[in-house]
């Protein structure tokens, strides 16, 4: 996301002009990851039964403990994540809308770039536990929602800063996010696992 900014700052001047590239990344972003999430839930439905979804659901909440291990870099464990990063070269191929567009697609998808921290890919594994293509687009679409409202934030927050130090901004805000969202998986891996322990005893 870090190749976004400097282009963004530079093109958006005004706040109509930046409002509706902001609107063409979010029909992206917002598209793709609903679409990710309904196969998520289609594929959970084949493959899981539904009696047995709490035991898939301590699965994940292991998983869960054991990828929040890795995002605060415990026993030489390390955040699971592709070392990609969005195409820099789309704005100067397709332009600003083009772009948009594209970014919106690739970063909506989550799993195509790289991830700061674990939560996407435990959110994605509750998704195909749960075997509900319906919850499984509205999870991942909120999470479109929420890199769509992240950008916008930092445009608003950025958007008076020259474009070199935004970047250099953005990246300096990766280590408190990072140990924020690691906190919030530890934390909701817990409570998966007491409340999925919990169903499977009392439906034994």
């Amino acid at each position: 996301m870090i190749g976004m900014i400097r282009p963004l700052v530079q093109e958006a001047k005004t706040p109509w002009r930046w409002l509706g590239l902001l609107g063409i990344y979010a029909l992206g972003a917002i598209g793709s990851a609903l679409l990710l999430g309904l196969l998520l839930g289609m594929l959970g439905a084949a493959l899981i039964p539904g009696n047995r979804s709490w035991l898939v659901l301590i699965g994940v909440a292991l998983l869960g403990l054991l990828m929040a291990a890795g995002d605060f870099q415990i026993g030489g464990l390390r955040t699971c994540t592709l070392r990609r990063q969005t195409r820099r070269i789309w704005w100067d191929v397709f332009g600003p809308g083009g772009a948009m567009l594209l970014w919106g697609l690739d970063l909506g998808l989550g799993f195509t770039t790289i991830r700061v921290a674990s939560l996407y890919w435990v959110v994605a594994c509750v998704v195909i536990a749960l075997a509900s293509p319906q919850i499984g687009a509205l999870v991942l679409g909120a999470y479109g929602l929420a890199i769509v409202l992240n950008l916008g934030a930092s445009l608003l927050l950025l958007k008076e800063e020259e474009s070199g130090g935004s970047a250099i901004r953005a990246v300096q805000w990766q280590a408190p996010v990072k140990t924020c969202l690691a906190v919030i998986l530890l934390i909701w891996s817990i409570l998966l696992l007491i409340l999925s322990i919990k169903e499977g005893f009392y439906g034994l």
